[in-house]
This record gives structure tokens, sequence and C-alpha cells, in this order.
């Protein structure tokens, strides 16, 4: 699999597969939207390997620890004023199931299931998700747009 394929995945699968809404604390409300795309974004520089020439795919238990810590920091910046309802709530759903990551919930098998929206979450879950998925693109854009990926060599390298 591809760094490509495989980054692709894992930032669907946090923002697809959140199961449930509830969390120990209200993340706030008014964040301002610079900060909370900054935030947003840096789930995907978290994943990336810190040099952008190493082809290596970060380990399983490496990209579990960056999903929880950017679930915190999302948690902690909020959201902006004025996003709509369900994509607060699907953004709740995100961030709970981020903070829950571990290294087993990147095995190949488990990232597609959690692509679909995972074995337990329901549909209106599903729509939340969603709708903040949703709200992300329209505010913030495609982070993955402005990160340089690594080259790489062999069968699975794009060229």
């Amino acid at each position: 699999m591809t760094i490509h394929a495989r980054l692709g995945l894992a930032g669907a699968a946090v923002l697809l597969a959140a199961t449930s809404a509830c969390g120990a604390g209200e993340p706030p409300t008014d964040a301002d939207e610079d900060r909370f795309c900054d935030t947003a974004d840096s789930l995907m520089s978290g994943l990336l390997p810190e040099d952008p020439t190493d082809s290596e795919l970060p380990r399983d238990e490496d990209m579990a620890r960056a999903v929880r810590d950017w679930g915190a920091r999302m948690e902690e910046v909020g959201t902006p004023a004025g996003i709509p309802d369900e994509a607060r709530k699907g953004f709740e759903a995100v961030v709970e199931q981020a903070k829950g990551m571990d290294a087993s919930d990147f095995s190949l098998e488990t990232l597609r299931e959690l692509e679909g929206g995972g074995a337990d979450s329901s549909e209106q879950v599903q729509a939340q998700t969603d709708a903040f998925g949703d709200y992300l693109a329209e505010t913030c854009g495609d982070p993955i747009d402005d990160l340089e990926m690594p080259e790489l060599e062999g069968p699975d390298a794009v060229g």
C-alpha cells in the first residue's frame, strides 16, 4: 500500500468512523477559524514522516498517537461559531473517536471497515460525521493539497 493510500485511509477513518458523540467536556464553540483549520489540517502533517524524502510508512503506534494527539488538540480548540448543528455533532463524534484510536485501528482491514462508517456507527452519526467532513472541506480546504509527500520507489510507487 502506498503512503498516499495509507494516509488517505487513515484520514477517512478518523472522519467517517465515529461511534459516539459523548465526551467528558464541551469543546469551545467560538474558535478562531484560522486556528481551527490549522489544527484540523495538522492531522495529515502529523502522520507524515519529518523528513519528506523518507518513504518508510509510519508505524501503527506512531499513527495512533498522532491521531489521539490531534483529537485532543481539536477538543481544546473547538469549532468556530456558526458551524451547523449536524457538523458540530459530527465534530464531537470524530474527536471522541480520534482520542480512542490505538495501533490495532490501523490494520488494513480495520481501516477499510472504519472508512465505511464502522460496524457500530448509526446512520445518524454517519450523517453527522459526513456533515463535519463537508464543513471541513468548505471551511478549510483539503489538507493534502499543501503537504509534501515523500518520494516512493518500488512496485507501489506512482510514476
